[in-house]
This record gives C-alpha cells, sequence and structure tokens, in this order.
C-alpha cells in the first residue's frame, strides 16, 4: 500500500512544511560538525575521512526521520529504554488477548496489531502508540476499561498516526537531562588593594561576562542541533491536526462498539485533569477538551457509523 493511500495529502504537505524549516537545523548541525572535525583532525593524526564521517552523522536524524514514514524500526524499542518499560508476564499477556479478542467480535475485518507492545510501571491507566509498538500501563492492564482503550489505541494503530509521530520525533536529538536548578554562591565583598582599586575585579568581571557569554551562546547553539524548529514554528497546524485525530480515534473505538464504555473511562480518568487552554487553537495541545469527546462518543453509542469500519483507522 503506497503512502497516498495512508496519509492523507494535509498530514504529508504538514510533514514536508515541517522538513522544509527542518532544514536550518540541519545546516547548522553540518556547519558545527564540521568545525569539530577541523578540531579534531588539526589536533590529532585521524585520516580526513572523518570529518566526512561526523557530517554525515549530524544529518542522520533528518534521513532517520523520512524512513519513519515507512518503516517505524528501531522507534519503539528506543522508546520502550526510555521510559523504562518491560515485557509483559503471563497474566497480562492473557488480559490482552482477551481484550484484542473481544474486540475482534465486533469487526468484520481484521482487527490492527502492534508489532510489539510493552508495559509501563505505572498504577495510572494509560496508553499512547509510537511507530508500530504500543505502550499499556500496568493500571489499565488492571482496568476494566482495558478494551475500550485498546479499541482507541488500536485506531492510531490502524491508520498513519504512530508512523507520523515517530517521523516528527526524530526531527530532534534527545540529549541526556541535566539538572539546571539555580544553585546558591556565597558572594562575598571584595576588598581592593590601595595601590591598585578594583582592578584585579575588573579583570575577573570581564572574564566572568565573557565566559557566561560563551557558555550561554554554545547552550543556544546545542538546543537548536537538537532540533524542533519546524515543530515549534508549525505548532498550531500539528495541535489542530492531532486533536482530530484523537476524535477518529474515538470513532473507530465507538465502531468497535466501544463508545460508552471509553466514554466511562475519560469521565473517570481525563475529565478531572482538564483545565482551561486559552487560545487552544495557537498551542500544540494534542486532546480536544474531555467533555467533548465524551459528548460524542455517546451519540456514537446511539447512532451507526455512516462511513464504515474500514475508512475509520485511516487519515482524513
Amino acid at each position: 500500500m503506497g503512502l497516498r493511500r495512508q496519509f492523507s495529502t494535509g498530514s504529508l504537505l504538514m510533514y514536508m512544511l515541517t522538513f522544509t524549516l527542518e532544514v536550518t537545523v540541519l545546516i547548522l548541525r553540518a556547519w558545527l560538525a564540521l568545525i569539530l572535525s577541523w578540531i579534531v583532525l588539526a589536533t590529532t593524526a585521524l585520516p580526513g575521512a572523518a570529518g566526512e564521517i561526523m557530517v554525515d552523522i549530524a544529518v542522520l536524524p533528518t534521513v532517520w526521520s523520512v524512513l519513519a514514514l515507512v518503516w517505524p524500526g528501531g522507534s519503539g524499542w528506543w522508546w520502550r529504554q526510555r521510559l523504562g518499560g518491560r515485557r509483559p508476564s503471563q497474566r497480562e499477556e492473557h488480559a490482552y488477548t482477551d481484550a484484542t479478542e473481544l474486540l475482534k467480535d465486533n469487526t468484520p475485518t481484521s482487527l490492527p496489531q502492534p508489532a510489539r507492545w510493552f508495559v509501563l510501571d505505572t498504577p495510572e491507566p494509560d496508553a499512547a502508540v509510537l511507530g508500530n509498538t504500543l505502550m499499556l500501563s500496568r493500571g489499565l492492564l488492571d482496568s476494566p476499561h482495558l478494551t475500550a482503550v485498546l479499541a482507541h489505541e488500536l485506531g492510531h494503530l490502524g491508520s498513519p498516526d504512530g508512523r507520523l509521530t515517530a517521523a516528527l520525533n526524530r526531527f530532534m536529538i534527545h540529549p541526556p537531562i541535566y539538572d539546571r536548578e539555580p544553585q546558591e554562591h556565597n558572594q562575598h565583598q571584595y576588598q581592593p588593594k590601595p595601590q591598585a582599586p578594583f582592578e584585579v575585579a575588573d579583570e575577573l568581571f570581564i572574564v566572568a561576562v565573557v565566559v557566561l557569554a560563551c557558555v550561554r551562546f554554545a547552550y543556544k547553539l546545542v538546543m537548536v542541533c537538537r532540533g524542533g524548529l519546524g515543530l515549534y514554528l508549525l505548532r498550531p497546524m500539528w495541535g489542530r491536526y492531532w486533536r482530530e485525530r484523537e476524535y477518529k480515534a474515538d470513532q473507530y473505538a465507538a465502531a468497535l462498539a466501544q463508545a460508552d464504555e471509553l466514554a466511562d473511562f475519560l469521565e473517570i480518568h481525563a475529565l478531572i485533569h482538564d483545565h482551561p487552554i486559552p487560545f487552544i487553537w495557537l498551542t500544540d495541545h494534542t486532546h480536544p477538551p474531555t467533555e467533548l469527546r465524551v459528548d460524542r462518543l455517546r451519540k456514537y453509542a446511539h447512532t451507526p457509523t455512516p462511513a464504515g469500519i474500514n475508512a475509520l483507522p485511516h487519515a482524513a
């Protein structure tokens, strides 16, 4: 199945626009890698090919992003490692199998299945899809709403949502997160020498300012090189897109006879966490208001799905 049959024209255009904006970051990464390679070559006896390798490594995240649109291999493994996920136990395997068997009874077509799934040891019921990998929390596997939430996530999995998420995430490089809390420093009054008042202090001040400016510039440069410029500039467009995709996944769950159950889950576990979001249309908030999702699901539960189940998972 080609990309045109899986991705909507709008989602592909948005990705291409994001990709175009990320070219600035790509050029900056390559430029920085080239400078570093010159420094390395000037101070070591490494062959000239080492510089080309460093530039290739700088370009790799962008190429890796495009590849995720077709094959998101590796995204699920890295995602699991970063979250600290684990393989499911036998009891959890049985719970997952029972839920999928129930969903299969409500669809005449094949049910989307993840390439792999893992468990996150948190008591809160939670689930997500990245690439072709599914994450389920321990709290959800113990919840009576597992089947309904799973139906929603399979709606994402049966569409390009997971691959598009992996592709967008790969634009960014995730360095280790260090504690950047401000630290207390003892400040002492400097007592100048009578013969040369403030000369040493002035020199130290100038050095401190230069060092601080260099550190801040290097930090900003690293943050830009992480990527995500296109995502930041297009965040209102992506926010609106993902909010619509949540509605689509809800619609798919409703087609699997899980509308009321999913609405119950949202009322119990999600509605309490909603809060006002001023100018939501200018933000990258990915979920619509829970009350509106519940309202649609209640309507789905009492009206037939007009489009049919085959069309539901695909991008609009």
